[in-house]
């Protein structure tokens, strides 16, 4: 801690009796049912799951599941909306940049012969700029920024960290920016996706294997998988590393992150049956599709907050903390604890000055109870001098230090105060 700090200390008083410590009994590892019960309940994918659910993380991906709902039909109709120019008269590309879609969620867009939930035909018709194109866009912008900040406040819960402090229109221009990025992802994807079907459908050619081969049906399966995991595991390492803001280490981010992509993968991969289904189902009716879409949805938001409670499991077996390893909030965390140290100090000196003011008599009981309300107005004096949390954030984010002195941090609170008052801790 820089220079400074240190006179916002208290002096401690001679402790006439020290209590004994204790450690905790050994875990005992219990016999027949109880026993395995308890083996059970060791094993990580089942802590995960329990550590999931502590953080209530079925209910965030039933919120996120709405969210993402919305800013698909509204995403889809704006795109069209402005790419069906381009897109009309191009079957090619059509069907590529309806592929992409698909591969997020598969069975959305039926085309060239494929089941789906919505008709390409549809689609392509709404090759117009109306109101309605305008209305998308501002339901586009809501609802995609809406589920980005979602989705980073979801994955800081899953590490048992707070949601950041940042300016909230810089968090809203990063979600924004991040939605942008994805929209990108699905447009490199059509192409990937144009450029290896037509270099594969090229190679099995040469190799005299015909375009309805066995061969080539499994070799394009693989390859679509394949590609799939890449961009999901990809995607999902920036969301838990960089719009989430933790700073992750390395090999448990990337083990995570395919854990999660392989996951995403497969229901990709069968999310085509699963909408389906529950077109097919007659129950169901008009609402088949949509029911449909949030089932596949929801399963999605799980599966990404699940492979993020893999990595918090993991780093707490590991004795890594989340919060320990950002430099501004270890900061905040042990100026905090610091000051709980303190306060703790201060009362035990004024409960030992108590008790023997109880015990004395006469000039002696006089003296204590002058000292201890010497010692009560000194604590409240320094008390009132200690920043709170905002105020020494602010004194990071403007010094750079992740630890500044009190010498800093009433510099900063007094810039602050020329604004406004200033709560402060007592």
């Amino acid at each position: 801690m820089t220079e400074g700090a240190a006179d916002q200390g208290v002096r401690d008083a001679r402790v006439p009796v020290q209590a004994s410590g204790a450690r905790p009994d050994p875990p005992q590892q219990a016999s027949g049912i109880p026993g395995l019960v308890q083996r059970v309940l060791a094993w990580k994918p089942v802590r995960v799951f329990f550590h999931y659910s502590a953080d209530h993380g079925p209910l965030i991906a039933a919120g996120m599941t709405y969210q993402a709902l919305f800013a698909l039909f509204a995403a889809l109709w704006l795109v069209f909306s402005i790419a069906g120019f381009v897109l009309e008269g191009d079957v090619e590309l059509q069907h590529a940049v309806f592929g992409a879609i698909n591969q997020f969620v598969p069975g959305l867009i039926a085309y060239d012969g494929m089941e789906g939930a919505i008709p390409s035909s549809k689609l392509l018709e709404t090759t117009a700029l109306t109101w309605s194109s305008a209305i998308s866009l501002i339901g586009l912008l809501f609802t995609t920024v809406g589920f980005v900040g979602t989705l980073r406040t979801a994955i800081r819960i899953m590490f048992s960290l707070p949601a950041l402090t940042t300016n909230p229109v810089v968090l809203i221009l990063k979600n924004l920016g991040y939605s942008l990025a994805f929209g990108v992802v699905v447009l490199l994807t059509a192409v990937i996706s144009l450029i290896s079907n037509t270099a594969l459908g090229a190679v099995l050619s040469l190799l005299g294997l015909g375009a309805a081969s066995v061969v080539q049906q499994i070799t394009t399966t693989a390859v679509s998988a394949l590609v799939l995991v890449v961009i999901d595991t990809l995607l999902l390492a920036a969301a838990y590393r960089l719009l989430s803001g933790i700073p992750i280490p390395r090999v448990r981010l990337l083990v995570g992150a395919l854990l999660g992509g392989i996951g995403l993968a497969f229901l990709q991969t069968l999310g085509t049956s699963l909408l389906g289904g529950s077109s097919s189902n007659p129950l169901m009716g008009a609402f088949a599709t949509l029911v449909g879409v949030l089932l596949y949805f929801n399963f999605v938001c799980q599966t990404i907050l699940l492979a993020a409670s893999w990595v918090a499991v993991g780093m707490e077996d590991a004795g890594i903390d989340a919060r320990r390893l950002n430099l501004q909030e270890r900061g905040v965390d042990d100026a905090e604890r610091l000051e709980e140290a303190r306060r703790l100090v201060a009362e035990s000196n004024q409960r030992e000055l108590e008790e023997r003011m109880r015990a004395a008599r006469g000039l002696a009981r006089r003296r204590l109870s002058r000292q201890l309300e010497r010692e009560r107005t000194a604590e409240d004096r320094r008390r009132s001098a200690v920043p709170t949390a905002t105020e020494f954030k602010q004194a990071q984010q403007q010094t750079g230090d992740e630890t500044p002195g009190s010498t800093e941090v009433e510099t900063t609170g007094a810039e602050s105060d020329a604004d406004g008052p200033v709560a402060r801790a007592r």
